[in-house]
């Protein structure tokens, strides 16, 4: 008895069996549930500067986080000459983008990745923004262990006067 592609039943599971074995075997498979990012996002803006209170002590600002929601986009460790900057937010990214996750409501956030190094944006309106950078201008930098969660705190501060 032959399939509607002429294929005997044994050739046709031949030929499953050795497409299964040559993906599991083949190739080694990388779990992202057990490594990746978990962190936070925070808007920040206006005066940021410390304040003189009642004549006598100068008391510093005390940064209003707010937690906010945004896409991130996570890219291939991207250095300051792979990006174009302009008002404070990048435009273009020449490295490929590797996953896009939207915070939850209060800015949170979790995504696996396969261990290595990327770069972190979040989304805006007129652009991507990162404000973080490595001794080697690497932009925002992370580092992803195997079997290890990074935590980090994205703080938007674009808006924001120190």
């Amino acid at each position: 008895m032959k399939t509607k592609q002429g294929l005997s039943p044994f050739t046709f599971s031949l030929i499953a069996a050795t497409f299964i074995a040559v993906l599991l075997c083949g190739c080694k498979a990388q779990r992202v549930d057990t490594q990746g990012i978990v962190g936070q996002v925070y808007w920040i803006e206006g005066n940021q500067m410390p304040t003189i209170t009642d004549g006598s002590d100068e008391t510093p600002a005390k940064p209003e986080r707010k937690k906010v929601k945004r896409t991130i986009r996570i890219y291939e460790r991207t250095h300051i000459n792979q990006a174009t900057m302009g008002d404070h937010l990048f435009k273009d990214i020449e490295t490929p983008m590797i996953a896009e996750i939207e915070t939850e409501e209060d800015g949170s956030f979790a995504i696996g990745l396969a261990p290595g190094a990327y770069s972190i944006f979040t989304v805006e309106e007129n652009g991507y923004f990162a404000n973080v950078y490595d001794l080697d201008s690497y932009i925002q930098p992370v580092e992803v262990q195997d079997n290890e969660w990074n935590n980090i705190q994205i703080l938007i501060n674009y808006k924001a006067a120190y």
